[in-house]
């Protein structure tokens, strides 16, 4: 983020060693400052009414209410802030779209990847432009009510999760129109079948690697998500790598 006026942000989680890291991490970011943290989700509507933040780091799993309802009742604030999710779960991604979350963070979250969605949020709040915001090919998405357009350059991997289509992009999650097996029908140059739920841009695969329980994933750049690669698209991901893949 460019400097410029702070943006108040507050940090929301019932484990205090994971809001004492999100706090450090935030503290060498230019252009915005805590103005509170919180632990008791309970109390959350209170202190926003209070600080009036621009922007909530918000845990989802939080005994009570938990982040996902809470971002539902923070739209009847005077001031709703934006909402970046920072939880140790990937299997609420869709519910987040459906409270129109700015991101997804997965734990521990690594600099870049709060880096990333920061300047994100200055982007969508009169910041920074994105810096991918060149004309060429597009996917239609959309993130709770909100629609927008992707560049597909920016698209890292699609991933098909409880019957929708998520879009993995340098800009966060969204959730795409489309099937996997349309936009890999539309753009076989752009993405590769990894596996019968996932999809990956070709241009950023960077390695293929066995996980700890004995799983085949790839590393995408610029994002944390790791999709599975299945036995069937084993080969074809070793030809990318080695640079003999030939998507037509």
């Amino acid at each position: 983020m460019t400097p410029g006026p702070a943006r108040p942000v507050m940090v929301v989680d019932d484990e205090p060693l994971a809001v004492e890291r999100l706090v450090g991490l935030l503290r060498g970011e230019p252009g915005v400052q805590v103005v509170g943290c919180e632990s008791r989700p309970d109390r959350v509507l209170e202190r926003c009414r209070e600080l009036v933040p621009d922007l909530l780091l918000l845990d989802i799993e939080m005994p009570g209410i938990d982040g996902i309802e809470l971002a539902r009742a923070l739209r009847g604030l005077d001031s709703p802030p934006a909402v970046i999710f920072v939880t140790a779960h990937d299997e609420y991604a869709v519910d987040a779209f459906d409270v129109a979350a700015l991101d997804y963070l997965v734990k521990p979250v690594r600099r870049e990847r709060l880096r990333a969605a920061l300047q994100r949020f200055a982007a969508r709040t009169g910041g920074d432009r994105p810096a991918d915001d060149a004309e060429g090919p597009m996917l239609s998405a959309r993130v709770g009510e909100r629609r927008l357009r992707i560049p597909l350059d920016q698209v890292r991997a699609l991933s098909s999760e409880d019957k929708c289509t998520v879009v993995h992009s340098t800009e966060g999650r969204a959730l795409a129109d489309a099937t996997l097996k349309e936009l890999e029908a539309r753009h076989p140059e752009q993405f590769l079948r990894v596996h019968r739920a996932a999809l990956v841009n070709r241009r950023h695969v960077r390695s293929l690697f066995r996980d700890a329980g004995g799983v085949e994933r790839v590393t995408l750049a610029g994002i944390d998500y790791q999709p599975e690669v299945s036995r069937r698209n084993h080969a074809a991901v070793k030809r990318l790598l080695t640079g003999h893949d030939d998507p037509h």
